[in-house]
């Protein structure tokens, strides 16, 4: 009996063990100190390296990250650029990988940069877990090659003009020309491969202009070049205009009520200025939004624009860069820049393009009603506002002479009339440089020309 006992009591004290033992490895299989993840590495599978920028590097873990290496080889030497260890893991790390001292193998072409990196788990008998990327790395240290070809000679202010340059990399990136608005205007293929084309534009909103054509390369590398234009300064009209109750509590009201659908208690000089400020910045917002649009990969090799007549036998009733001021009992209560030019004639008067176009837009718009948009290429586009109705749709191909829309008086309108616009590549210039057939001529079409013919003798 005591025999038995004593057996069971071995079975009993074997099984308590045991059970303890697989609780233990259960808790510590389970425990986040023995988490099996690996590091997640994020690099570019293929780095453009200047050797003179930092590689960017993040990796995470959800321990924390305990050591991080970083190599540079190429297959038979190898360089350790980095070999860190953090006294306190971190879940989540940003690296920037310093580039080394030049060195011989780094002529070869088969380079690989290697990020390793172990987390502070205690799995893998205490040392971690373990993970690792390699990326190819093109060593590219040389900038492009840069240089303007033709240019317009002058830029008036809220005017346009072009320019055409040569641009040279084997791993080219990007290019535009950079201006002191923080405007950049992208560049297009031009005539022949390593030539490129853009309009630029100064608005007449900014009282200064410089320009400069930037390259830039997918190491980094940077050339630039500025442009001489000849600045042509102009003085714009300024106007002070007296609101009406009559047009507070009419067109404005109306334009205000169709924004808010339910009546909200606003005195007419607060719908004013929410028609003419809030209103009005995302009506041109939109416009902004449709025509910064370039077609970059498309080749220019010729622009041959006729002058645009949009409304025949039509009298300008306002102009473009008008800054207005608005007064309501003798006191200022908003301002706005006119950015086209207002043409009317007859009513419902038919509104044709001179130029073959593509439809970029054909719909209701705020302030500007009625509005199609034309795209004439180059980053070039034409605007129809207060139209009382349109006869192309978005996309739709407008041969030239037709009659795209009628004139009206929706949106901000008391009278029939078209507010017309040119805009390059979203910025609002002036109507009437393209509307200057011997402007279009010197500024634009001769530039191209002539541009060609230095482009051939080469």
């Amino acid at each position: 009996m005591f025999v038995e006992r004593k057996k069971r009591g071995k079975k009993i004290l074997f099984l308590v063990v045991l059970v303890s033992i697989i609780t233990t490895v259960v808790y510590f299989y389970n425990s986040s100190m023995f988490e099996q993840l690996k590091p997640t590495i994020v690099i570019e599978n293929k780095i453009y390296w200047n050797l003179k920028n930092p590689v960017k590097v993040r990796i995470f873990d959800n321990i924390g990250i305990k050591n991080y290496k970083a190599i540079l080889s190429d297959g038979e030497n190898s360089v350790v650029l980095v070999n860190k260890t953090l006294e306190t893991p971190l879940k989540d790390l940003k690296v920037e990988i310093e580039p080394p001292r030049l060195g011989m193998f780094f002529e070869k072409s088969n380079i690989s940069l290697i990020i390793e990196a172990t987390d502070s788990s205690k799995w893998n008998f205490f040392a971690g877990n373990s993970n690792s990327k390699s990326s190819e790395v093109i060593i590219d240290n040389k900038k492009p090659t840069l240089f303007t070809i033709n240019n317009s000679y002058g830029i008036r202010k809220g005017g346009s003009a072009l320019v055409i340059f040569k641009a040279e990399d084997e791993n080219l990136d990007e290019l535009y020309v950079n201006t002191n608005f923080d405007k950049k205007f992208k560049a297009q293929k031009f005539y022949k491969d390593g030539y490129y084309i853009s309009l630029v534009a100064w608005p007449v909103s900014s009282d200064s202009f410089s320009a400069t054509i930037v390259v830039k390369d997918k190491a980094g590398n940077k050339n630039k070049t500025k442009l001489g234009f000849y600045l042509k300064h102009k003085t714009y009209r300024t106007s002070k205009i007296t609101l009406k109750d009559k047009f507070l509590e009419g067109k404005i009201s109306e334009l205000f009520s169709e924004e808010h659908s339910i009546d909200e208690a606003k005195s007419s000089i607060d719908k004013f200025k929410f028609v003419n400020e809030d209103l009005r910045k995302l009506n041109e917002d939109l416009i902004e939004d449709i025509t910064s649009n370039v077609f970059i990969d498309e080749k220019i090799t010729t622009f041959n624009l006729k002058p645009f007549y949009p409304l025949k036998n039509a009298a300008a009733v306002a102009s473009y860069g008008d800054h207005r001021y608005f007064y309501y009992n003798d006191k200022l209560v908003s301002e706005s820049y006119h950015l086209g030019l207002d043409l009317a004639s007859v009513g419902f008067a038919d509104i044709k393009s001179n130029n073959k176009s593509r439809v970029a837009y054909a719909d209701f718009n705020g302030i500007y009603g009625k509005m199609p948009i034309l795209y004439h290429g180059l980053g070039l586009y034409s605007l129809y506002g207060h139209c009382s109705e349109i006869n192309f749709n978005v996309n739709d191909i407008v041969e030239p002479n037709k009659v795209i829309a009628k004139t009206g008086k929706s949106g901000l309108a008391l009278g029939d009339h078209l507010h017309f616009g040119i805009l390059v590549q979203g910025v609002e210039v002036r109507p009437e440089e393209w509307m200057d057939k011997k402007w279009i001529k010197l500024n634009i079409n001769d530039i191209i020309e002539n541009a060609k013919k230095l482009i051939d003798k080469k």
